[in-house]
């Protein structure tokens, strides 16, 4: 009873905080505040074994860290004792059977990236967290006509439909008395769930921005006919092009939600810029430029207690817009995430002459899921040709990949593509990484001649 007290209470206070709270009058309150709960957040770090002996009095002193250093170390970054063994079994029994619902001891749940920067790393949040994870996303982004809905009762209950490669016990979290939130698994064609997202008329549409544009196609062909108050966008970057088929679909720009296997990192404002979560995490720049225009970041989650992501170096690439925002806070205004922005593989439908795409998390879901050594990967289509790259692979795993990406093709009804081995050559550092990327599409037979 206490423990669920608790978790009732984290939903409530992180709600509160994120719609009305966290209201600083000027960027020097809200780096006072940051530099506050830092402080304290140390103090709690040192409960794991990596920081167990580092007395550190501020951020600075402590060692940057990556993902090959957390994995490598898994089980000494986080206050649960849970091993990288034990975590990676559970994150691919889900993927494999597709149940998401399994806990680790003390009810923690793990997750896996999808794997955008090569090998996936790995998540852990606790029953609380994920409370508090709830109140967050709901405080923040919830619009006032979906917050209505919520609080009157003499209506239906707000309806979610969420698209991703995989479900979790955070998102369904979302679940509750006034909100209904349904998981739509991205392993399957997005064309399989049109007559069940139609009949399920979702009032928040949630999903990357590859597939909201798709959907949005579908309605403007009359596929599917639904109306949400509100299109988010989750885990890619969204184009300008795929923004503008989506708000002349709906009638509204889409929203973002900026989230990593770091945390939350940055909310759409009322303004429609994002905004980097200053209020729960630190960034550190890395400047990427003389004009200090672009940076990658490194980031400390001070709200997670749980596993320590401190000084942790992201790869992306954030474009800093320096314009105060209309929406009026002070937290770091983004232009935009400039890296790693994946393309739609478009391969002929079995089944008629027409395109049918295969979405970036869907390629990388086959990837995570092949028995390969590799690092890293590349896979770039020329038409009905698919070059393949693989760093650092050992025998036998570009046979794994050829398998699985062959098995993925199958399950879609897509005509599989000729795919060829190339040599693995590492980009500059500057450079965009993009490890999925459709140089040009197939081109359909004319059948009516």
């Amino acid at each position: 009873m206490r423990a669920a007290v608790r978790r009732v209470w984290a939903f409530l206070r992180a709600f509160v905080q994120h719609r009305w709270g966290f209201r600083f009058k000027t960027r020097t309150a809200l780096l006072d505040f940051q530099q506050r709960q830092t402080r304290r957040f140390l103090r709690v770090a040192r409960q794991a074994r990596f920081y167990h002996a580092r007395q550190a009095l501020s951020l600075n002193e402590l060692p940057v860290v990556d993902k090959s250093t957390m994995l490598a170390a898994f089980a000494d970054f986080n206050t649960a004792g849970i091993s990288l063994e034990s975590a990676r079994s559970v994150a691919l029994a889900a993927e494999s059977n597709r149940d998401f619902k399994a806990t680790l001891p003390r009810g923690v749940t793990v997750g896996a990236s999808s794997g955008t920067s090569g090998r996936p790393n790995l998540f852990l949040v606790t029953a609380h967290e994920r409370s508090a994870w709830a109140g967050a996303i709901l405080g923040r982004m919830l619009s006032p006509q979906s917050f209505a809905r919520v609080i009157n009762p003499l209506v239906r209950p707000l309806r979610i439909a969420f698209f991703l490669r995989a479900n979790s016990n955070l998102y369904t979290s979302l679940h509750g008395w006034r909100i209904r939130f349904r998981f739509f698994d991205l392993m399957y064609p997005v064309d399989v769930h049109l007559a069940a997202l139609t009949d399920y008329q979702p009032d928040v549409l949630v999903a990357p921005a590859s597939v909201l544009s798709h959907i949005a196609e579908c309605q403007r062909r009359r596929q599917i006919a639904i109306q949400p108050q509100q299109v988010i966008n989750v885990a890619e970057c969204l184009e300008p092009d795929d923004s503008e088929v989506i708000a002349k679909t709906w009638g509204r720009p889409p929203q973002q939600i900026y989230q990593c296997t770091e945390g939350v990192l940055g909310f759409s404002c009322s303004a429609g810029s994002i905004h980097l979560n200053e209020e729960c995490a630190c960034f550190e720049p890395q400047w990427l430029d003389d004009e200090h225009d672009r940076f990658s970041a490194l980031v400390t989650d001070f709200s997670r207690s749980t596993q320590m992501f401190i000084r942790f170096r992201m790869d992306d690439i954030l474009h800093l817009s320096r314009e105060p925002c209309p929406c009026g806070r002070f937290s770091l205004r983004l232009r935009s995430i400039e890296g790693r922005q994946d393309d739609v593989l478009w391969l002929p439908s079995v089944h008629g002459n027409r395109l049918k795409p295969i979405f970036p998390d869907q390629i990388r879901r086959a990837i995570m899921l092949a028995d390969t050594q590799c690092s890293d990967y590349r896979i770039e289509q020329d038409e009905l040709t698919l070059k393949v790259a693989a760093a650092n692979a050992g025998p036998g795993d570009a046979d794994s990949i050829k398998s699985a990406l062959t098995k993925l093709f199958t399950a879609f009804d897509v005509q599989a593509p000729a795919m060829e081995q190339s040599t693995w050559c590492p980009q500059h550092s500057m450079n965009k990484r993009r490890r999925i990327r459709c140089a040009s599409r197939p081109r359909l037979m004319d059948r009516s001649a």
